[in-house]
């Protein structure tokens, strides 16, 4: 039987099935099956199990050479498992349940990326001389703003919203940079567009997704939200902490390796995304506060971050 398996969604998304694909590679070696990836199949890329079973969805002739032939497409959708929404399992988990059929995940191995010794080789010159420069500080990642974020068409607009809440607010970003780079090389990494003009605490990096990883994974610790930052760290064994507002740390993160802030988890509901639209949008109204932070808050989270880079970076 010949099987294709399409996956879409963000890139972090992506790399968050890759476990349960390596598992159903291991247990079905023989079996004639493919991944089509709506727009991030680089991701896979290097991966020795999984690169030459993995192509673009948008590519020209995708239909008619693969779908086309098909006996079965299965497009795994972990936002309506139960089990995921009911916050049961991480979105790892729920990858393995559709595609392995199985609840248990007692044999899924972390996300893994595999940077090759080209991308390697750019980021380690790149990040060594940063260090030369700037006194042999520590480098850290610092993705501010998720997927969903976007800049308002104004004049001279400086200001980044995201409606899902899963970002930072930019005066509380600038805040953290602010207290950060006393002591840290911070690397932001995000849109290019979404760079606010009062960002004098970061380097920039207009690269592409694949270099991106090896960057991070040449880094020496990432600070993110909720996107795909967190995953490609978990992916190369960087460590890291995660700054949540709306959404579950259980479902989206990996709270026995990072270290996560979580402000309002107490009064946050979870948004039905890909189940109801008029529902998330209630619910986001709901999570408004998830993502703003005092100025006592912003302090005991920039200590926080500084303590579990000290405990967990090498120098």
């Amino acid at each position: 039987m010949k099987k294709v398996f399409i996956i879409d969604g963000g890139a972090g998304r992506v790399v968050t099935s890759i476990p349960a694909f390596l598992k159903y590679h291991k247990n079905h070696p023989d079996e004639n099956w493919k991944i089509l990836v709506a727009g991030w199949d680089m991701m896979f890329w290097n991966i020795p199990e999984l690169q030459d079973r993995v192509f673009n969805l948008e590519t020209k002739g995708s239909f008619d050479n693969y779908i086309k032939s098909a006996d079965l497409i299965v497009s795994p959708e972990p936002y309506r498992l139960p089990s995921y929404f009911r916050q049961e399992k991480s979105l790892a988990q729920a990858f393995d349940e559709i595609i392995n059929e199985t609840n248990d995940h007692s044999d899924l191995e972390p996300a893994k990326m595999v940077v090759s010794d080209k991308e390697k080789l750019y980021a380690k010159n790149w990040i060594d001389q940063l260090k030369q420069q700037n006194g042999n500080k520590k480098v850290v990642i610092i993705q501010p703003f998720g997927q969903g974020s976007h800049q308002p068409s104004l004049p001279n607009n400086n200001q980044v919203v995201d409606f899902e809440r899963r970002s930072l607010h930019p005066k509380d970003y600038l805040k953290i940079i602010k207290y950060l780079s006393q002591k840290y090389l911070l690397i932001y990494f995000g849109p290019p567009e979404l760079s606010l003009s009062e960002d004098k605490f970061t380097i920039k990096n207009n690269t592409d997704l694949r270099t991106w990883t090896a960057i991070i994974d040449q880094a020496d610790y990432l600070i993110g939200v909720d996107s795909l930052g967190q995953h490609i760290a978990r992916s190369v064994n960087t460590p890291g902490s995660v700054i949540f507002g709306s959404t579950f740390p259980v479902n989206t993160s990996y709270p026995d390796y990072f270290f996560i802030f979580d402000k309002d988890k107490s009064n946050r509901k979870y948004t039905p995304i890909r189940l109801s639209m008029f529902d998330s949008d209630m619910v986001n109204r709901m999570n408004e506060k998830c993502m703003r932070f005092t100025d006592i808050e912003i302090k005991k989270m920039c200590e926080a971050i500084d303590q579990d880079i000290q405990k967990k970076t090498k120098g």
